[in-house]
């Protein structure tokens, strides 16, 4: 039997009329109406819904590929936020609008915010060392994360952002596992009060994006129009997620230094802070959430200066 479309009323043989019902009774113009309306609210709402969304699981750890034995955890922690936010769920800042998540705000603010403070501070890591694998990691997950594969510029076409993450993510793993090849076999005992040079600038890195982040919020709290409430806490809330597992790294990488210098109780400080304010997660975002994300953020600010100063 051929199916009949449903804007169709037909009548019998002798054209007498048949009394319409349900949607027959609608105007055809109408229902074609409604009939898109539909259809964007299951593309945009359902589809996007299942496709974005934000993610913080401060108990992650880097996959096996990431950290050899030996291999630097602060680089395999970097790695691990790439696949977590590339990979693993559809990345969202160079959206077109056509997309199922093209109309998503809060979710492509997490993502930019957490690849960007990646990018910063591998790029930190990568100014005190002479690691090909790791300058290459640096320029790579230094790539805009809005740059989609059709751009203004020239060339109008190019690889998109998370090909470049991705390509970032795998020149961190071959460092690792080449730190991990150099450090093999037994090593003495580390005795120093320092950081290392990498550390320190990591640190820095981190502090510098903890505090733009905070100024930020700080400028939406004086003059609300200038800017979304929402979307300030989403990028707040991707700074300090990736700030935090990247600061749960050093912490690993620098033990020894951390317990000899005294500066255990500034570390826990900067990290309870940096996860309060990736944890601030409020269903209708109102001056009171911006209020709390940018006091965590400061705490976790002071702290890693202070780390930084050499304080206790």
């Amino acid at each position: 039997m051929a199916l009949k479309p449903f804007w169709r009323t037909e009548r019998p043989a002798d054209g007498t009329a048949v009394p319409a019902t349900g949607l027959a009774r609608v105007p055809a113009p109408l229902r074609l109406f409604l009939l898109v309306l539909g259809l964007l609210a299951f593309w945009y709402g359902i589809v996007g819904t299942i496709r974005a969304g934000i993610e913080v699981d401060l108990a992650t750890r880097p996959e096996r590929a990431d950290l050899p034995p030996g291999g630097s955890v602060t680089a395999a922690m970097a790695a691990r936020l790439v696949t977590q936010q590339v990979a693993d769920r559809a990345f969202t800042p160079n959206d077109p609008i056509f997309y199922p998540t093209g109309l998503a705000r809060r979710t492509p603010a997490f993502q930019e915010a957490a690849l960007r403070t990646v990018g910063s501070a591998i790029g930190a890591m990568a100014s005190q060392s002479r690691a090909p694998r790791l300058a290459a990691a640096a320029e790579a997950l230094g790539t805009d994360p809005t740059l989609w594969w059709i751009r203004a510029g020239m060339p109008p076409i190019g690889r998109a952002a998370e090909r470049h993450f991705l390509d970032g993510r795998a020149e961190l793993r071959a460092h690792n596992a080449a730190i991990a090849a150099a450090r093999a076999g037994p090593a003495g005992p580390v005795r120093t009060r320092r950081l290392s040079r990498q550390a320190s600038a990591v640190l820095g890195a981190l502090l510098e994006a903890v505090e733009a982040e905070a100024e930020r919020g700080d400028r939406l709290i004086r003059d609300r129009s200038s800017g979304s409430v929402a979307l300030q806490i989403a990028r707040a809330r991707g700074t300090a997620y990736a700030a935090t597992l990247l600061l749960r790294g050093l912490r690993e990488d620098e033990a020894a230094a951390i317990r000899l210098s005294g500066r255990a109780g500034r570390w826990s400080e900067a990290q309870d802070a940096l996860d309060r304010a990736a944890m601030i997660d409020p269903l209708f975002a109102g001056e009171g959430d911006l209020l709390a994300s940018g006091y965590a953020l400061l705490v976790a600010a002071n702290s890693l200066r202070a780390i930084l100063a050499g304080q206790g």
